[in-house]
């Protein structure tokens, strides 16, 4: 057993047989479909939404391979949809039992953010550094020309003396490494890179950790979350590592295309108007509405589903005890599969 195997298999746990394996990878990887985001918030697993962006289809085929081949889990007849075995139960249980747990890891939250930050952080750290040296010739452990336009920018509009940034940065980085915080700072200050001064690899972390590589990224990126979180939540007392992240962290991180479609809804134009004037599906449009009810505590989706019928819903969901959307709509036939995605939505990681 090793860590990504139990969290694999704690997932397939989760979504029981309603879905198929890969819906999985695609929470892992971060696929933005609307099945993907809308599963992650109907089975609680909206932390782990792309916490391994790059872990490839073969590699996980090759992870489920194992784990039927250890019977920890048996595939539905005919189908690519798992349930895991009660030996596959406890021996994930038992291993995640005895490893702390991640309480601060949000993928949907923060991990785009979580990856923008890093990378401005990383070269900042450097750049100050060879600065302190005075040394200004140095290869950018960055080479993303974003990063490095922000980096440039970031300095450039600093107001005051340069010498008082390594003090903030570091002032800043000590209280909130010092103060609760859910794992080792070295899983995190290892990394950086400075004069004469090479960061860590992950595996060299995972080494000096004694645990698997897989592993030693999920605590660093449990530290990482936390830091955000901190951060965001408490940005007056960490004004200088807020920037950072002001112009990049979304309340309500809905995709590009989604923010399009929710400006016109909010102009009374109908589904089928803005299909039309978008040039796209009416079932991208309806999509989209389920993203944003997904995300969005204000939205209300009576336009779209009648109070009765939206409770009606609900209340066979809850009976029949899944969300699978066919056996709902056998249940109340009047109402469409976009009604049902809708009101499960809205009932989100309540239900």
């Amino acid at each position: 057993m090793t860590f990504l195997h139990a969290l694999i298999l704690r997932c397939l746990d989760t979504i029981n047989g309603d879905r198929t394996v890969y819906s999985i990878y695609h929470l892992l990887a971060g696929k933005k479909s609307s099945q993907t985001i809308q599963d992650a918030h109907l089975y609680r697993l909206s932390h782990l939404f792309k916490t391994l962006p790059g872990l490839k289809r073969q590699q996980f085929d090759t992870y489920i391979k194992e784990l039927h081949k250890k019977s920890y889990i048996t595939f539905l007849e005919g189908t690519s949809k798992s349930i895991v075995t009660e030996i596959g139960n406890k021996a994930y249980s038992l291993y995640l039992y005895e490893r702390k747990i991640f309480d601060y890891i949000h993928g949907w939250k923060f991990q785009d953010t979580s990856i923008l930050f890093w990378k401005r952080l990383t070269l900042v750290v450097q750049a100050l550094s060879h600065m302190n040296h005075s040394v200004n010739r140095y290869y950018p452990v960055q080479r993303d020309e974003e990063i490095m336009a922000w980096v440039r920018g970031f300095f450039g509009g600093y107001q005051g003396d340069r010498s008082q940034i390594s003090k903030e940065l570091y002032e800043e980085l000590n209280l909130i490494f010092s103060t609760d915080f859910p794992e080792d700072p070295y899983l995190i200050i290892a990394r950086f890179s400075g004069y004469e001064m090479i960061g860590l690899t992950q595996k060299q972390i995972a080494d000096y950790a004694g645990q698997e590589e897989i592993e030693a990224y999920f605590r660093f990126l449990n530290g990482l979350h936390y830091l955000l979180h901190t951060v965001i939540k408490q940005r007056k007392k960490y004004p200088f590592l807020y920037t950072f992240t002001s112009d990049i962290y979304k309340q309500l991180p809905l995709t590009n295309s989604t923010v399009r479609t929710y400006t016109l809804l909010q102009q009374d134009f109908t589904i089928s108007q803005i299909a039309d004037m978008r040039n796209i599906k009416v079932g991208t449009v309806e999509d989209h509405i389920i993203e944003i009810a997904l995300l969005d505590p204000e939205f209300s989706i009576e336009p779209f589903v009648k109070r009765q019928r939206a409770k009606e819903i609900l209340e066979v969901a809850k009976v029949l005890s899944q969300k699978k959307l066919k056996p709902i709509k056998e249940k109340v036939k009047d109402s469409s599969y976009f009604q049902i995605r809708l009101v499960l939505a809205k009932a989100g990681e309540k239900m």
